[in-house]
């Protein structure tokens, strides 16, 4: 039987080789150019404050979304979120990622060969304020603008008033507060992903996990989700925590590094981040 101070001896050369090999991993990450570098405000980086009195590190997480797959343009069921379907992860982008998407018909055992697959790893993509946002942003205009229209139409239904401001809600929050950081594709070649989406300060390349299954209300047909973003939390440098001492908006200068991993870069209080 090992020794009490043997075992606190490897215990503690176990840690010291765990912290080393991070910080190494770190270092490695942070050398040379930045393999993207994103500007950021308070709409895409949560700062969850559960204790004011709380000494300890700081650590924002990134507000990633997805749009979701619609009937058309004005279908009012689905607002974009982070959880459900992409419109973009179908049967063709699943077996691109390496999936078996053969079996195609929607049946009891389909549903649960897939409810109980394995996510697989994926390189996964970040749009910042860009298509994506612009087009969620013109559904919940759009939207609006029809309640508010049916709401004229009918000014004496309670029902179409309350669509109506339920909607106008929807669009001040998308204009004003969700986020503008989309997932819009993956792929497993990076050089592929970088050379389709060029703009590296509008456009990051992170890893996650995505998970294959049969959509419903799409006809059975094969879909899929983003289970993680694995650089989905980033510690904030004690030299920055003061931006996030108090509620007020702030900005953020998020870099991804060589392992695709983030790092903030720079941080500024008091802006609106739109």
């Amino acid at each position: 039987m090992m020794k009490w101070p043997h075992t606190l001896i490897a215990g503690s050369a176990l840690i010291l080789l765990t912290n080393a090999v991070a910080l190494v991993g770190a270092a490695y990450n942070r050398s040379g150019e930045p393999e993207s570098q994103l500007q950021l405000s308070q709409r895409e980086l949560q700062h969850y404050r559960w204790n004011a009195k709380d000494n300890s590190g700081i650590t924002l997480t990134l507000d990633w979304r997805i749009a979701p797959a619609r009937q058309n343009d004005s279908d009012p069921e689905y607002y974009a979120g982070k959880w459900g379907a992409p419109a973009w992860l179908g049967k063709a982008k699943l077996a691109e990622l390496g999936f078996d998407v053969a079996r195609l018909v929607s049946t009891p055992e389909n549903h649960r060969h897939y409810r109980e697959a394995l996510p697989g790893e994926a390189l996964l993509v970040l749009e910042l304020n860009d298509k994506t946002y612009q087009q969620e942003l013109k559904h919940a205009k759009d939207y609006a603008e029809q309640a508010r229209a049916l709401q004229v139409a009918n000014p004496k239904s309670d029902e179409f008033k309350r669509r109506a401001e339920s909607a106008e809600k929807s669009y001040q929050r998308e204009l004003n507060n969700n986020s503008r950081l989309f997932v819009v594709d993956a792929g497993v070649d990076m050089q592929k992903l970088r050379a389709a989406y060029p703009d590296r300060t509008r456009y990051a390349i992170v890893h996650g996990l995505v998970r294959p299954d049969i959509v419903y209300g799409k006809g059975g047909k094969i879909g899929g989700h983003i289970d993680e973003l694995h650089a989905e939390h980033i510690n904030v440098p004690f030299n920055f925590r003061q931006v996030f001492e108090k509620v007020a908006p702030y900005e953020v200068t998020v870099a991804f590094g060589k392992r695709l991993e983030p790092w903030i870069v720079g941080a500024s209080s008091g802006l609106a981040g739109k």
